[in-house]
Formats: structure tokens, sequence, C-alpha cells
């Protein structure tokens, strides 16, 4: 009994059956039979069955605190988490084991002893499958989460050259689609998650939200970045309510760190090209003949005016480009410029280089008492304009301090100061920086290689006698005098507020306060431009205007939510319930001013032409009452319910609230014992569904339930100014209210092999119910547009697949780490209610897959005149365009496109153009993304890192627009300044009758009812590609060689973007990522990078 006190007590309860239940009793009994040990063992053993508080601290191998990290009592399976400063506290016994997990850590469990403190250091390890995921107003254990959710970290964004996060965002995670419509400096992606989700907005929109708060994601400091998570369904999405039907993206930045003090530094130098070829038609001579060709047989004139001679001479410059380009001949009586050059205007408006450079510097440390973290970054780009470059400037000033005032209070404060400037040569085209710059190429026209920018006394050619048009529609002219330009500059201020009480054991209480003013100011500047085809005389071209304008959005957001989580012993419970409010407010105020004193400074007081102002004002508020209960039972069975009432102001009162719930559950089967043999290879096996509701007021107007009445100016003049009018009132719809989108997610987690390799998958129905759309089309005496109403349906079905794999090998002696993940997606929509009762095909219709392509089919080319003559099917509807052409050339021809007649009723038509009736049309394709991934590889060796990220489409119909002049050439307009180097030689003629294209003629591509213009599956194109988005190549130097130099680490990298891109679209000139976003492919081009850096920290 001396060395087993407590079986020999058993005994003699056993033998006396006496049941003592009390630590007092025990004490007792173990004075009186071993008096001389009664402050020693049996003491201790009495403490054994009292839980006692145990501090402890958890910290990273450097000593740097970990904040967030999971703390549990294996023995009483209670957990708690640890503060900013990486410390905890928890109830224990001796003996008892307590285990610390923490994203991108290795655990570590420790068995309590006699001390009441303890100290978790744990290494990085990269490899472990996500434990905390961010979620709304918390967050939560990875395997308990039970709606769709994605997360990916910083590490996504390190060295990348781009202005924005969006640009680094695109194929990170499936089914979140990052959209750009042109290249500019500074572009800015439209983010979509899981696809088609209104007909009102293609591109729906997530709620972004950033450290809790609505942010533009392309403002943010990329650096500042710690993870990323976006809630797709409507279990994880609903506590957002109507904000969040088209899903929500939490973007959480970095944080202050208690510990010494570190200064980190990074660059990015990069140097960028085109993804495209610009190698275009040069020669005078060619592409005179080819645009004469085209324009010729559609109109029977000639369109650059040339005679035999002129083409003689244009020949002799082809064969000897040293020949004077630009000649002086007397035409008509006058003496004036004669064009005959061979001028490649892309080479000579746009450069083939645009650098660009960022510097980041961060500061980060504290005590375990306040923290802070300190960022700022400078990023330029350079444009593609050779004169006047077009330039973009982005500066980020973050600074984040938090303090723990006391043992129950923490508060903080996070301030962010964005600025972007970006400023381009405009032209007299337009008064807004939409109308000068974005489709900067779709105007340069008439711009043939056979004239020249340049006359020979310096001035700048603008039109030439020869024809009635003007040389690149004056564009180039502008360009070159550089005096018109614009600008678009943004600053943006927020202010976040925040305190965490910790009321008791289990509940804290989060308030918070956000201030956001974002002025955004534009300016265009369009000035006389001079320019001569008669020697000694100048002419001017376009008139002096400024154009001001400054929008300013002031913000005011309002969050207060408790968090309670309490267990009782293998049921854990989970609770939030909140209030938020915000009000948004949009001032505007505006002028024109005419001929100014100075073309370089911009004034309205130098005006002394007409003058204008305009302005305006909106304001909406939402407000929102909130809440979620979780519960699960010893981590096998979870269950979660979300619930938000929501109010807008966009609404008529008794339509502005709404209560958007939504369930989900979840089963961790690889938690059951039945399944405990398995865990060796299934690591982690969960099913989980959710069905979920929210609501959509992203498309209704601030004042959509209000009749306006605009104000405006006549043309008419009055008592000396222009008379002031009021329009009638806008009709509006009396029952306008939320859409409403409801969510079924089914889906799987599944890890293996000691969580080497995870697998994640999930499907999922999404239904937009009441869509607003036009209602019912009223009679023309009406005078007014049908005011929208909630009266469409939408029914969109999809999946997204995600598998990662994590692992690491010895190599020489040296650890090898290497990984890559696949992200695989793809969703489709039908339209489910639509007040079409005709069903005709150029409306929405029930029943349709959105994106369809209705057209017609071809059966190739006709192989000669005598074939197109006996040709028997009427298809002068589908090619009306030939019929206005002059003489023989209105006839069928060898080479013309040979359509099908579908119906076999002898003409090519479109029918009464209804689905029951479509005539000759069928669907030939469907111009959505269809089979989304992306791809990502890395491996990491004694200081050497690679990795590289692959991204693409699987299948996207792109049909090309009438205006696509590096598709279409001289078929849509005759007199396209940039036409593919060797199109030519793929144009039909006898000689060459397997050419793609059919017989030359002008404007077939760009008119109404033209052979090339309807949609055909001929020409049809296919936009699938996949791109290496990125490769990434560094190498971190050795402590040893840091040591010396004070330095705790230094990474050097070199970096690719955009390097490499396979694509079954029939283009070398078009880029496919950017044709699915604009049809005519005429947008800034987009660029691939090289770049190269450093990272060092202090």
């Amino acid at each position: 009994m001396k060395n087993e006190p407590k079986p020999a007590l058993d005994r003699y309860w056993n033998r006396s059956r006496i049941a003592v239940a009390s630590s007092t009793c025990f004490l007792l009994l173990s004075l009186s039979f071993h008096p001389e040990r009664a402050f020693s063992s049996s003491f201790i053993s009495a403490s054994a069955f009292v839980q006692t508080p145990v501090r402890g601290k958890v910290a990273d191998k450097s000593g740097n605190p970990l904040a967030g990290a999971t703390v549990t009592n294996q023995n009483s399976k209670k957990s708690v988490q640890t503060d900013e400063s990486g410390t905890f506290s928890i109830d224990a016994r001796p003996g008892d084991v307590l285990k610390v997990s923490i994203i991108g850590f290795d655990g570590q469990q420790i068995t309590v002893g006699e001390s009441r403190t303890v100290t978790f250091t744990l290494e990085d390890n990269s490899q472990i499958l996500e434990d905390v995921v961010v979620v709304g107003y918390g967050r939560q254990k990875k395997v308990n989460l039970t709606g769709a959710v994605s997360q990916i970290d910083s590490k996504v964004l390190e060295d990348r050259p781009v202005s924005n996060v969006t640009q680094a965002l695109q194929g990170a995670m499936p089914n979140v689609n990052v959209n750009f419509s042109n290249g500019r400096p500074g572009s800015e992606g439209t983010v979509n998650i899981r696809g088609f989700a209104s007909i009102n907005s293609k591109n729906a929109s997530p709620l972004i939200l950033i450290d809790g708060v609505p942010g533009s994601i392309n403002n943010i400091n990329p650096r500042d970045v710690e993870t990323i998570t976006v809630l797709k369904d409507a279990a994880a999405a609903a506590i957002y309510g109507a904000r969040g039907a088209f899903g929500v993206m939490l973007i959480t930045t970095k944080k202050g760190k208690a510990g010494k003090m570190s200064i980190n530094y990074g660059n990015n130098f990069a140097f960028s090209g085109l993804t495209v070829s610009t190698d275009f038609i040069t020669s005078g001579y060619d592409a005179a003949i080819l645009n004469d060709e085209a324009f010729i047989r559609a109109t029977g004139n000639s369109y650059t005016g040339y005679t035999e001679a002129d083409y003689a001479e244009l020949l002799k410059r082809k064969n000897d480009p040293s020949l004077p380009s630009v000649v002086i001949q007397n035409r008509n009586g006058k003496d004036q410029y004669v064009y005959y050059g061979n001028t490649d205007w892309w080479d000579y408006f746009y450069r083939d280089v645009q650098p660009s450079q960022e510097h980041a510097l961060t500061m980060t440390g504290g005590t375990d008492k306040i923290d802070f973290y300190l960022s700022g970054r400078l990023y330029e780009k350079k444009g593609i304009m050779q004169f006047n470059q077009d330039k973009f400037n982005s500066y980020n000033l973050r600074s984040k301090i938090g303090a723990q005032l006391s043992k129950w209070l923490r508060v903080s404060n996070n301030s962010q100061l964005n600025y972007k400037n970006y400023t381009f040569p405009g032209w007299n085209s337009g008064d807004k920086p939409e109308e000068s710059n974005n489709n900067f190429i779709s105007t340069t026209v008439h711009a043939l290689p056979s004239y020249v920018p340049v006359n020979p006394d310096g001035t700048a050619t603008y039109r030439t006698e020869l024809n009635n048009y003007t040389v690149g529609d004056g564009i180039f002219a502008d360009l070159l005098y550089g005096k018109s330009r614009g600008g678009k500059k943004e600053h943006e201020f927020v202010n976040h507020l925040e305190g965490v009480a910790t009321i008791m054991d289990g509940l804290t209480v989060t308030g918070n306060y956000t201030f956001n003013y974002n002025p955004v100011q534009t300016f265009v500047r369009r000035t006389q431009v001079p320019w001569s085809i008669f020697p000694g005389v100048i002419n001017y071209l376009g008139n002096d205007r400024l154009t001001e304008r400054q929008i300013t959005y002031t913000k005011h957001a309002i969050n207060l939510f408790a968090n309670y989580n309490k267990t009782v012993g293998q049921h854990n419970f989970g609770a939030v319930l909140g209030y938020n409010r915000e009000q948004q407010k949009w001032d505007a105020i505006g002028g024109v001013v005419d001929g100014l004193l100075s073309e370089d400074l911009n004034d309205f007081d130098l005006g002394y032409g007409n003058m204008q102002t305009t302005g305006g004002s909106r304001t909406w508020a939402l407000e929102g009452y909130f809440g979620r209960f979780t519960y699960d039972y010893a981590g096998k069975y979870l269950f979660e319910m979300n619930g938000r009432y929501d109010g807008t102001s966009k609404f008529p009162s008794k339509q502005r609230f709404g209560f958007f719930p939504s369930v989900s559950a979840g089963w961790r089967v690889t938690e059951e014992s039945f399944a405990e043999n398995l865990k060796q290879y299934v690591n982690e096996f969960k099913l989980r569904g959710s069905y979920g509701e929210l609501g959509n007021a992203q498309e209704a107007d601030e004042y959509g339930y209000i009749s306006l009445m605009n104000s405006g100016r006549s043309n008419y003049i009055t008592g000396g100014g222009k008379t002031q009018y009021i329009s009638a009132p806008t009709p509006i719809s009396s029952n306008l209210t939320w859409e409403r989108t409801n969510t079924l997610n089914f889906g799987t987690d599944m890890a293996f092999l000691n969580s080497r390799l995870n697998v994640t998958f999930d499907y999922f129905i999404r239904k937009t119910l009441d869509m607003l759309i036009p209602g019912p089309t009223l009679p023309a005496v009406f005078g007014a547009a049908t005011p929208k109403m909630n009266a469409g349906d939408l029914e969109n079905r999809g999946w997204e697949l995600a598998v990662a794999w994590n692992d690491s090998r010895t190599l020489a002696d040296k650890p090898f780490k290497y990984n890559f993940s696949v992200g695989l997606s793809d969703s489709k929509a039908k339209i489910t209610r639509f007040d079409n009762p005709k069903m005709l095909l150029s409306n929405y219709y029930v029943g349709q897959t959105l994106g369809e392509i209705w057209g017609y089919r071809v059966d190739g080319l006709f192989a000669s005149d005598a074939e197109a003559a006996s040709w028997k099917i009427n298809q002068d509807y589908v090619d009306a365009v030939r019929l206005s052409a002059p003489g023989e050339w209105s006839k069928l021809k060898g080479g013309d496109v040979k359509f099908v007649d579908v119906n076999g009723d002898g003409i090519v038509n479109q029918g009464d153009n209804t689905l029951s009736k479509p005539g000759d049309q069928v669907i030939i394709g469907n111009d959505r993304a269809r089979y989304t991934f992306g791809v990502n590889l890395g491996a990491s060796w004694n200081g050497f890192d690679v990795s590289a990220f692959f991204q693409g489409i699987g299948r996207q119909h792109w049909y090309p627009g009438a205006n696509s002049d590096k598709f279409w050439g001289p078929y849509s307009r005759p007199y396209y300044s940039f036409v593919p180097k060797d199109f030519a030689d793929d144009v039909w003629t006898p000689e060459n009758p397997n050419a793609y294209y059919p017989l030359m003629r002008g404007y077939i591509a760009l008119n109404n009812r033209g052979s090339l213009n309807v949609k055909n599956d001929r020409y049809l194109q296919d936009l699938a590609y996949i791109r290496l988005k990125n490769l990434t190549i560094g190498y971190s130097l050795s402590d040893k060689l840091l040591q010396r130099v004070k330095i705790s680490r230094a990474r050097v990298f070199v970096s690719g973007e955009n390097f490499w891109t396979a694509t079954k679209l029939r283009s070398d000139y078009i880029d496919p990522e950017q044709a699915a976003q604009e049809v005519n492919g005429r947008s800034y081009p987009i660029s691939k990078a090289f770049s190269f850096g450093i990272d060092l920290t202090f």
C-alpha cells in the first residue's frame, strides 16, 4: 500500500462498502493511513481532482507570438484560442494533455505537470491542412465547416508584378472568376463567384469585405493581404443577408505581432510587352491593293483614289523604301501632298516595352500589451502610348495598432490611405475618360500604310484630297501633337476603430465603426490640332475644351456583435448575434468650358467660351440584424443555422425588409469508430449539405420606387441663355422588392495519406427568383420606358473540384518540399421564368441556356462562279450586303459563303425568329466560359524555390464582332489601319481555293445581314486556352551569411507573367482572355511581363 495508495484504498472501500465522492474525504483518509505523508503525496493526490487555470504562450521558433492558435485540453475536450500576444488560459489538472494547433504550423502537445505555466514553440509546416478559416463575423476550424468555403493565403500574391489584388487572383480558387476588359496600366478586374447569377449582372460582383468592412479589392496593397476567404454558398454567406447574394469575399490584412520590431523591404522591377502579335501589313502598295479591292467590290469606287500611276509609285517604294514617301504634286490646279509611304503605324505610335516598378516597406512589432503594423507601397507602370505616354501611379499606406487595455478589453485602430492616378493622351472624340481612352484603337481607321503621320514641313497629316476620308480619324494627328490629355485620380481614406470585450469565459462582444472617404476626380483636355495637306496652309482639327468632374463617395458602417462558445462534455455550442448599419452617399460636381487661353494650363478661369456645370447627389442605407448558431457533437456531427433580417432604403417602406435564413449540416465520417482502421489512409472524410436564401438589391436604383423628373437645358436660346426644362415623371413599379437567391449545396472534404492529399468537391443549384426585368411592352404613345418589375427567374447549376498535394522528401541530406494543386469548376444557367410569350429569340425565353449563340450552318465556300450561279437555295436574307454591290458583284460568286438550308424550304432566313419557328437558325455555341481551371506547382530545396501557375478555360465560344479589325480585316471596314501581315494569304481566290476566308468583299462583316455579319458555325471561334500565368524562381540566402550583415532574411527572385499561351482561337493578334470580355478585341491590349526583385527582412 505504500507504493500503491489508490489500489489499496480501493480495496479498503470495497471491503467497507463505503462510497466516498469528495476529495475532502480522500484527504482525511489519507491522513489516517499515512500521517507522515499528510502534506506530501496525499495532498497532491487531492489536487489532481481539481481543475485550476494553466496559463501559457504559443510562439514560433523565432519567438514571435501566434494569435488565434487553438489550445485543447484533450481530457476535458475544452478549447480556447490565444490572444493577440499568443497567450491563453485554460483549466486543467496535472496529467492532462494540452494540444495546440494553428494554420501553417506543426501541432504540439504537452502534459501538464506541477507548474501552472506552459510554453509551446511550434515549427512552421505549410503542408498542414489549413486549420482555421475566416468566416462571417468570426473564425471556424476548417474541419467543422458545413458551408462551401475556399481560402488562400498571401503566398498567391507574392512576387507578382501586379498593381492590384485582382490581377493576381485569376484561377487561384475554383469558381472564383476574375475578368479584365482591357490591359491598361492599373486595370481593375471584376470578380464573379459561381458564374451567371442574374440577367441584370453578367459579372455579378460578390460582397467584398476588408477586415470586416465593405471596400474595394482594387485599392488595397496586395502585400498587406494575409488571407482571402470566399463564402460561396448561401449557408456561408447568409449572415451577410442581402449583400451576399453573389457570394462574399473576406480579405484579412496582416497585423502586428508582439516581439522585436521587424522591418521588411521588398521591390519588383518589371518590363512588359504584349501577349499578341503586332506584325501588321506595312507595305503601302499591298495595303492599298487589298483595301481598294474590297472597297471597289462593295461600292464600285476606289477607296484610296490612287491612279495607275500612283500604284506604280507605291510599287517602286515597296521595292526601294528609301524613296521619298511624300511628294508635292499639282492636282486639280493646286499643289498638295501625295503620300506613297510604307508606314508601320503601330510601331510609330505604340511602344514595345512598358516598364513598371514597386517598392514596399513594412514594420511590425510590439509587446504583450500593444502591437503595431505599418506598411507603405509605391507602384508605377508606364503604358503603351509612344507620345504623351500614359502612366499609372499608386500609393498605399496602412497603420494598424492594437492595445490590450485590460484583461477583458482590447482596442485596435486600422487606418489606410490609398491613392492612384492614371494619366493618358486624349483626343477630340469625347469628354469622358472612358470615351477618350477605353477603346484607344477602336477609331484608328483610314490610316493605311501608304499614308504618313507627318508632312515634310512638320505638320500632322489629317486627310488627303484623293478621297474624302480622314487619316486615323484625326486621332493620330492629335496623339502626335500631344496636347490633348486626360486623367483619373482617386483618393481613399478608411479608418476602422474596433473594441473587443471579453465578458466571461467564451463570451466576447465586438463593436466597430468604419469611415470611408473616397473622392474620384477625372479630367479631359481637348486642344485644337494643326494639320496640313497643302504646303504652307495650316488648318486646325477639333476644338479647345476642358471637362472636369469629381464624384465623392462617403460611407459609414457600424457593427456590434457577440460571439459565444460553450462546451458541455462532448457537445460544442457556438452563437453569434449582431447588428449592422451602413450608409453611403454619392455626390457629383463637374463643369465644361470651351476656348481656353492656354494649351498647357487647365483652369476654368482661362476659358472664354461656353461654360456648363453639372451635379447630383444620391444616398442609401442598409440595416440588418444577424445571427448564427453552431453545434457539433464530438466533432462528428455538425450543424449550423444563419439568419439575417435586412432592410434597405432602395425599396418602398412596405417592401424594405426581408429575412434570409440558411441551414447546413455535416458528418465527419472518419471520426466514427467504424472508420478507425481507415484513418491511416483516409485522414478526413466529411460530408456536408446546405440550403439558404439570400436577397439582392444590387440592381435596384437608389430611388427606383420614386417617380423622378430630370432637368436639363434645351438647345434653344431664350434671353441670352439655353432654356431649362424638366422632363415628365419616369414610370415606376409599385411592388419593387428584393431579388431572391436560393442555393442548395452538397459537398465533401477529404484528406488522404497523412493529409498530404486533400480533395474538396461541391455541387450546387442556385435559383435567382424575382429578377428585375422590364415589364410588359407598353404602347408607343405611352412615351416612356417600361419600368422594371420583379418578374424573372433563373436557375444555375454547377460544381467545383479542388485537389492539393503537399509533401517533403530528403534530397542530398536536405529537405525537399514540393506541392501541386488543381482547381476545376463549371456552371450553366437557364431561364425558368420570363415575360416573352412569343418566345422571341431576340429576348430571353423560358428554357434558354444563358449564353446561347444562335446562328446559321455553313457548308464551305462556293468552288467556282459556275457552282454559285447554279445554286438553287435563296440565301439573300443572310447575304443582303452583297445585293447592294455594283453590277456583277451583286451576284453569288466563287468563294462566297455557302449557307445550309436547315429546314428545307429553299430559303435561308430567320423565319419568325421564335423558338418554334427559328427558320434556319440553330444553336451553334455558347459564349459563357466553361470548365475554368487553375494549376499551381511549387518546390523548394536548399534555399531555392520555384513556382508555376497555369490558368485557363476549357470552352468558350466567340463570334467576332462587326468591328473586329484584326480578325476580319477589310471584310469589315476596307480601310483598317491594322491588318495582319499575312492576311491576304488566307483569302479565297481561284488559285487559293482552300483559304479560310471567303471571296474578298468589303463591309460583309460590318453591316447588318452581311454573310460574315450573321453568326455562323464556320467562323465561330473557341476561346479555350491555357496560360502560364506566373513562373517564379527565387533563392533565399543562408542564415550564416546573413548573420554577418544583421539581416534575418534575404531572398532574390525572377518572375514571368503571362509568358506562354496555347489557344484554339484562330488568330495570333487577339488575346483569348480579352476577346471574351470585348467582342471586337480592340481594347487596350493585355501584357506579359518579366520581373525581378529582392525581399529583405531586418
